[in-house]
């Protein structure tokens, strides 16, 4: 009597492409088709060219080669399990919501850091020349209550009240926000070797449970790492505009807010289906991520949101909402 054990491995996020993949992964291709040239004409033209939204341009490209390949694959089955294809599948799924997550992140650093420099207030400016002498045959007649005295005053209150002021400078909270901006690097630059590091080793996970149970890890490390990330800006853009509102412009704040809110759809769903693990790339059993419905959530929930940021980042002239140059001293 001889004992048999069932290799397991994480589950594929997103599955493998499967016949029912194919007009999904058209559907993406032709959207993210659609916005590649946007994003190209951003940065080229000067007045709307800055590197705040450049690797989301990149992103987009890459996505129209990444759905390419996904709906080939689901046409042809001799490719869908092959190494090459897999990893490079699972490396773009683990890497494309978190370079969508810098570049958000990175346009809330910015817009925050803007909010910390002073304002001078503006010039009151003098009564008019004819105003200022209007009134001199006043200085003739006695002085009684209702002679000059009410006349002097009625001269200057013709002037407009200035109600807008100056903002002073906030050198320290900018050093704080600078501090913070560097352990989110550092946070950024963990999840990224750890995202690089299971799908690149993704496909060994099926041969080894030792690499089964890394890729596992690896992946959870990235997600964690970027969820903390993504609800570390939210919680500092939501205190400047509780706390600092005179300070903080609504409109750009709720917007990068939005972006955020959405980003972090992607990060929750993986986190929500990596306990899932399965015996054959090709299978459909439970856990395998494999089923219609199983892709139904993943183009929900995981490549819609980023398809949307990507869209909102480009839509819109991000150079001009938020004040930004467009070279590298900015950034």
């Amino acid at each position: 009597m001889s004992n048999s054990t069932v290799h397991v491995f994480p589950a594929p996020i997103g599955g493998v492409p499967f016949p029912h993949d194919f007009a999904p992964a058209l559907i993406f291709t032709i959207l993210y088709a659609i916005i590649s040239p946007i994003g190209i004409w951003r940065m080229v033209d000067k007045r709307s060219r800055t590197l705040a939204i450049l690797g989301n341009v990149i992103i987009c490209i890459e996505r129209v080669a990444d759905f390419a390949i996904r709906a080939a694959e689901a046409e042809k089955p001799s490719i869908r399990t092959t190494q090459f294809f897999v990893s490079w599948l699972q490396s773009a799924y683990a890497m494309g919501y978190l370079s969508t997550t810098t570049e958000v992140t990175n346009l809330a650093r910015l817009f925050l850091s803007s909010t910390t420099e002073g304002t001078c207030p503006p010039p009151i400016k003098p009564p008019p020349f004819d105003r200022q002498f209007s009134r001199t045959d006043s200085e003739e007649q006695p002085l009684t209550a209702s002679g000059p005295i009410e006349d002097a005053s009625s001269s200057y209150s013709a002037l407009p009240a200035i109600e807008q002021e100056g903002f002073e400078d906030q050198p320290r909270l900018r050093v704080v926000l600078k501090r913070i901006g560097w352990f989110i690097l550092a946070l950024r630059i963990l999840a990224l070797l750890a995202a690089v590091g299971s799908g690149a080793i993704y496909y060994n996970g099926l041969q080894s449970i030792i690499m089964a149970f890394v890729i596992y890890q690896t992946r959870y490390a990235s997600a964690v790492l970027t969820l903390l990330i993504q609800v570390i800006c939210l919680g500092l853009l939501l205190w400047s505009l509780i706390m600092r509102s005179k300070r903080t412009p609504r409109g750009p704040a709720y917007f990068v807010c939005g972006m955020i809110i959405i980003i972090m759809i992607p990060t929750i769903y993986r986190l929500a289906v990596m306990n899932n693990w399965t015996i054959s790339l090709t299978s459909t059993l439970p856990g395998s991520l494999n089923g219609p419905a199983a892709k139904a959530l993943f183009y929900t929930f995981h490549i819609a949101p980023e398809w949307v940021v990507s869209t909102m980042l480009v839509a819109v002239n991000i150079k001009e909402m938020y004040n930004l140059a467009g070279g590298w001293k900015s950034h």
